[in-house]
Order: C-alpha cells, then structure tokens, then sequence
C-alpha cells in the first residue's frame, strides 16, 4: 500500500469516528430531551391530579351545604302545610 492511499485510508477512517461521535451525541441528546419532556409531562399530571383533588373536595363540601339547605326549605314548607 502506497502512501497516498494510506493517508486516504486514514482520512476517511478518521472521518467514520467522527460521524459516530456525532450519531451518539446526537441520539444522546434525544434520549436526555425525551426523558425531560416525560418528567415534565409526569409532574403536569400531578399537578392536575392534586387540583381535581382539591376542586373534588370543593364540591363535596358544596353538595352538603345544598343538602342541609334542601332539608331546612322541605322543612319550612311542610310547616306550612
């Protein structure tokens, strides 16, 4: 093998490595831009959860105020009967 197509051989050997080392960062970063969105996509749900929690409670604690108004009219009109 002559010179000059050693240094080719070496060049274009070379230039492989660099576009596999390109390819993984590449790829890497895709995996760890991924990952970020899940745990920002997880979090969002939970944070959704703990308000429907909340907001859940609210309206509990709204239904039973109807109620004990529901009772205290049905009350009040039977007295008028």
């Amino acid at each position: 093998m002559n010179m000059g197509q050693a240094g080719m051989l070496f060049v274009f050997g070379f230039g492989l490595l660099i576009t596999a080392v390109i390819i993984a960062g590449i790829v890497y970063a895709a995996t760890t831009a991924k990952a970020k969105a899940s745990v920002a996509r997880e979090d969002a749900y939970r944070e959704l959860a703990a308000k429907m929690s909340t907001d859940a409670e609210e309206v509990r604690a709204s239904l039973a105020e109807i109620k004990g108004r529901l009772v205290s009219v049905e009350r009040m009109l039977k007295e008028v009967e």
